[in-house]
């Protein structure tokens, strides 16, 4: 069995974590002390945190809002990207791809989408200057914000992407999140058409609580290279072929799966089953602060209930570096220093 020292120096490529879903737990206390915000501290040991499964994944958004509340300004901002930059460091993380909301942190705020780009930016650049490691950024557009906030967010996160800031390289991917059956998908095609002209890669969250039909749909009407959870696809062959036959890969989170209530337990979870059916698969942790794990956690759980070993792990992280929307020579690099043997 591999040891957690093993597995925390592994080199690893890590996907799918959200950066204004996960701020530690001491962050959110301090900030909210610093901005009079109001957080309790029953809140803080009640909300903050999701140890057990919730009834779905709604619920398990719902937390997210305390979340929400800190991420005030672009000081506040800025250093939840660069902890985040820091706690995938600590993770063994070489290549990582951070994913954030802008209409999730404006909600209620006089809080614009540019300021918040402008923050993440900031504290990923920080960051990965000082740990050393590959980031990139994704854009989310949540389905339950309002098509016109959506709308918005889209042309400023391209506007920056064609910009001139520092780090502005850095926003290379688009997404859709939470709740898959709020709209129809295609209501979101133009704004995903306007990412993918403008050179984003496209990722899309689908089939984690849902069904592989929806799963399907995904692909037929948006043709992402990649997939944020899609575990559902696990028994429907039509969902199979098409993910093997567009080489699509997808972001696998165990525990954030159990803990939305997408799996029954961790031990049914369907990762093995989609390598199994030769599906490309990369391990992530999702929502690692919010969750109370990290992603040699996953990597450990991964070794004991499914049995993967260090070759296991080699090929996923190998898949996480070529599926990566980082520039090629990028990955090239990190393939041949971290991932070669």
């Amino acid at each position: 069995m591999l040891d957690e020292n093993t597995l925390r120096v592994l080199p690893k490529a890590e996907l799918h974590r959200h950066l204004d879903g996960s701020v530690r737990l001491g962050t959110i206390a301090e900030l909210a002390q610093r901005y009079g915000l109001d957080v309790s501290e029953q809140e803080l040991s009640t909300r903050a945190r999701v140890l057990t499964p919730l009834a779905g994944l709604e619920e398990v958004i719902a937390r997210f809002a305390i979340i929400q509340k800190v991420l005030c300004c672009y000081e506040a901002i800025r250093r939840v990207a660069f902890e985040n930059v820091e706690d995938t460091w600590r993770d063994g993380v070489k290549l990582a791809e951070l994913r954030f909301a802008p209409p999730f942190i404006a909600a209620g705020k006089r809080l614009g989408n540019d300021e918040i780009i402008e923050a993440v930016l900031d504290g990923v650049e920080e960051g990965s200057a000082r740990f050393g490691i590959e980031v990139a950024l994704i854009g989310i557009l949540p389905r339950t914000a309002s098509m016109e906030a959506n709308r918005s967010a889209t042309a400023d996160l391209l506007a920056c992407a064609r910009g001139t800031h520092r780090g502005a390289w850095r926003l290379l991917g688009f997404d859709l999140a939470d709740s898959e059956t709020v709209r129809p998908a295609e209501e979101f095609l133009p704004l995903v058409q306007q990412a993918r002209e403008a050179g984003l890669g496209i990722t899309i969250h689908s089939g984690e609580n849902t069904s592989a039909g929806q799963v399907v749909n995904t692909l037929r009407v948006f043709g992402p290279s990649r997939i944020g959870h899609g575990i559902q696809a696990w028994n429907d062959p039509e969902a199979l072929r098409l993910l093997r036959e567009g080489g699509v890969t997808l972001e696998v989170c165990p525990t954030s799966n159990w803990l939305t209530h997408s799996v029954p337990s961790l031990e049914a979870h369907p990762l093995p089953l989609l390598r199994r059916a030769g599906v490309r698969v990369t391990l992530n942790s999702d929502d690692p602060q919010l969750m109370g794990i990290d992603l040699v956690h996953e990597y450990a759980l991964a070794a004991r209930l499914y049995g993967f070993g260090l070759a296991d792990f080699l090929e996923m992280n190998r898949d996480a570096v070529r599926a990566s929307f980082l520039p090629e020579e990028l990955r090239r690099r990190v393939l041949a220093r971290w991932f070669a043997s």
